[in-house]
């Protein structure tokens, strides 16, 4: 997905393969609408959704056979805020000084759910949608959000800016169990092996969530050479992956003896040797 709302989804091999336009995102595009750029697309249940600027949320809709009959529709309704009334200028130092005067647009960074009537949008505000309507939330901290992982219904975890990590879901609310000492700014949070595990700009972190007194702690691998960066985290199959911008590696619990191995990319300086 770009960030102008290009869409393309294909099948096992490559086939079939189609190129969508969300109608009204992005910026420069001929159809864009003065909502902004989108910023994430995730499935959630058997639904595909985008967020973006402007509290954009987008649904695909199609017939379940043919990818060629899907739609992209607006889900949002009166969340969505106003378009910008004036073109972006081509100009970069005037398109900046746009940029500069829309600081009243809620952005939304991430989105997730553990079901069609129980989705997530969080970034700048975090806003929830029960099947029927969105409702905005009210959390124990006013830090912008960045990702959010979802369990089940219950367990949903938000990360943030200034080290902010929410634990809790919307109906019973969040607890705040944010306590690392530096301003750290999280980007990436998954459950895995009854953790909470956090990627942040700085390291890789743990919280323990079955410890009456668990602190959030730094992570350190078993790699020759520790891990150089985490940026996003996955999990799937007792796999735990960290993806950095210089180093990937992952963590495999499927055998008693669980280890982290590191990927190496072709085009990339091995992180594990001197230059």
């Amino acid at each position: 997905m770009s960030a102008e709302g290009q869409v393309n989804l294909y099948g096992p091999g490559g086939s079939p393969d189609h190129i969508f336009q969300i109608p009204q995102a992005g910026v420069f595009g001929p159809g864009s609408a003065g909502y902004g750029y989108v910023n994430r697309i995730r499935a959630v249940d058997d639904g595909l959704y985008v967020c973006g600027d402007h509290r954009q949320f987008y649904r695909f809709n199609w017939d379940g056979q043919n990818l060629s009959t899907g739609r992209w529709v607006d889900m949002a309704a009166s969340m969505r805020q106003a378009p910008v009334s004036d073109d972006p200028p081509d100009d970069d130092e005037a398109f900046d000084a746009w940029l500069d005067a829309q600081d009243g647009s809620v952005e939304f960074r991430d989105l997730g759910g553990s079901a069609e009537h129980d989705l997530y949008a969080v970034g700048d505000e975090t806003w929830h949608f029960d099947g029927h309507q969105w409702q905005r939330l009210t959390l124990p901290s006013d830090e912008a959000l960045n990702a959010i992982e979802v369990q089940d219904a219950r367990h949903v975890a938000l990360v943030g800016h200034n080290g902010t990590v929410l634990l809790g879901n919307a109906r019973e609310g969040f607890r705040d169990v944010s306590g690392v000492d530096d301003n750290q700014n999280f980007t990436g949070v998954v459950f895995f092996e009854q953790q909470v595990w956090l990627a942040s700009t700085l390291s890789l972190l743990v919280y323990d969530l079955h410890k009456p007194d668990a602190k959030i702690e730094r992570y350190h691998t078993d790699l020759a050479v520790d891990r150089v960066d985490t940026h996003q985290l996955q999990a799937m199959g007792g796999v735990l992956w960290s993806f950095g911008y210089k180093d990937l590696a992952y963590l495999d619990t499927r055998t008693p003896e669980a280890h982290w191995v590191r990927v190496h990319h072709p085009d990339n300086p091995r992180v594990d040797q001197p230059l």
